[in-house]
């Protein structure tokens, strides 16, 4: 072997890429491909273009909320240290001056996005129960030194950084800012960690109590407004004793739109996983079990349901399931029906963001389920579910959502014309805990329903409550 091939040989090994990079380049590659094909097929204006998915998702990905091209991103980069020796955020990141083209947008979130992503080490698991009423105030002062460890300078920096129209718009990530200080001595944090039963012993869980599992969606993490609206609304309820359990799939989901959903299947295996470790380490009942997704974190909860080796999920909420690149045709790839004994759906922005055809057991559509009150932007639609849904838990028994039921097969006349051609005559009140409700009382609520709300909190209309103890009544009367 000569020397110069030996020096050759030697600069090969050198300049060698590492192989995982690979495996990254794929991730991206199946995302172009999709893009590419997207954006030529919409500029041909060809038939193939007019087809009924295409025609929902093209105007979302197109738009700057969809687009990577206007999303901040904060990473390592994005922060440093100035003169006092505190961190300081740098400019923000912002691609939309960059190329045009998804490819070479996509391919400059690479380092950025760090699609070097494992939903088994990025997804965090945080428990929430209510402490006792006598603890609560012996722990006032600890809590409020709590509360300021916590409010870190990172943590205070991603809020600045992300905090903007974007994620304003989606409600996103603002749990801590004005929060009520006696609503956050009621409940009380822990982590617990996948796989590390010593964590969950450590734990404030009890098998006794009834478990929940809400997930985020979107541009989400720990600290989602959904959390937020959920939280002191099941822990408002009259047992009060619940094992509350948040998703923290922001690593994931804090990126564009196309590369957060190729992570909600990696996600709902994590969750799955989760559910089967409550069960097998700590005794927790499948009956007790309910998931709670939004938008993105409704087709987590579904895959989940997929995933679960140990048993079978009895009940599904979700919440405004995510649309775009979610397909029809792909079931194992998103919510469906099959998923839980129970699949129980909230629409409010059926077209947009929102998926739009009937996709659980029963179907709710709020205000024909798009275009809420009150709101201007699909966005707003959007996370008006989990404000409904939060208001469904904390509203008594006798008032609620009262819902009108509508043939499954007229859910187009709902969504495009906003009308039933024929009512089923059949009443359903949309929302709550549904705790300890029997098979036969779920079997009940089926089909498809729509009712009307205010356009700002309460969102009950008043007239709701009267209609449902007319409805109370004569059910009395006819038993007896």
């Amino acid at each position: 072997m000569t020397m110069a091939m030996s020096m050759a040989m030697d600069m090969a090994k050198t300049n060698r890429r590492p192989a995982v990079q690979v495996k990254v380049a794929n991730e991206v590659e199946s995302a172009l491909r999709m893009g590419t094909m997207m954006m030529r097929m919409r500029n041909r204006g060809g038939e193939r273009w007019q087809t009924n998915y295409f025609d929902t998702q093209m105007p979302l990905l197109s738009s700057g909320l969809m687009s990577p091209g206007l999303l901040p991103i904060l990473n390592e980069q994005s922060v440093h240290h100035g003169q006092s020796g505190q961190q300081e955020p740098s400019k923000r990141h912002y691609l939309a001056h960059g190329p045009s083209s998804v490819e070479q947008q996509l391919l400059r979130l690479q380092p950025d996005y760090k699609l070097l992503y494992s939903a088994e080490h990025h997804t965090y698991f945080h428990l929430h129960t209510q402490i006792p009423q006598d603890n609560a105030s012996r722990q006032t002062g600890a809590s409020k030194h709590r509360t300021s460890e916590k409010a870190s300078p990172n943590r205070r920096l991603f809020q600045q950084v992300v905090g903007n129209t974007l994620t304003a718009a989606f409600g996103l990530n603002v749990m801590n800012k004005g929060q009520d200080q006696e609503q956050s001595q009621q409940f009380t944090s822990e982590p617990v960690q996948l796989y590390d039963a010593a964590s969950l012993r450590r734990s404030r869980f009890s098998p006794f109590n009834p478990t929940r599992i809400l997930i985020h969606g979107w541009l989400g993490n720990e600290n989602a407004n959904m959390y937020n609206e959920l939280l002191p609304a099941y822990f408002g309820l009259r047992n009060g004793n619940y094992n509350i359990f948040t998703v923290d799939w922001g690593r994931g989901a804090i990126a564009d739109y196309i590369t957060a959903s190729y992570r909600v299947k990696p996600v709902g295996q994590i969750v799955a996983k989760f559910v089967d470790f409550l069960h097998q380490e700590a005794g927790m009942r499948f009956e007790d079990l309910q998931l709670i997704g939004f938008s993105m974190g409704a087709h987590v909860a579904g895959l989940a349901g997929k995933h679960v080796q140990t048993g079978r999920l009895r009940m599904i909420r979700a919440l405004d399931p995510a649309l775009p690149f979610f397909r029809y045709a792909k079931p194992k790839e998103r919510l469906t029906p099959e998923d839980a004994d129970y699949v129980e759906v909230l629409h409010t922005s059926v077209g947009s963001y929102g998926f739009d055809r009937p996709v659980g057991h029963v179907d709710f559509y709020a205000n024909w389920g798009s275009q809420q009150p009150g709101c201007f932007w699909h966005e707003c639609s959007h996370w008006r579910a989990f404000m409904l849904f939060a208001e469904s838990l904390a509203g008594d028994q006798e008032t609620g959502f009262l819902s009108q039921g509508c043939p499954a097969a007229e859910w187009q006349q709902l969504t495009r014309f906003q009308r039933c051609p024929k009512d089923t005559g059949v009443l359903q009140t949309m929302g709550g805990d549904l705790a300890n409700v029997t098979a036969e009382f779920l079997a009940q609520r089926q089909g498809v329903y729509y009712f009307q709300t205010n356009d700002q909190p309460p969102y009950v209309l008043a007239q709701n409550a009267s209609t449902h103890m007319e409805k109370i009544n004569s059910e009395m009367a006819e038993r007896t």
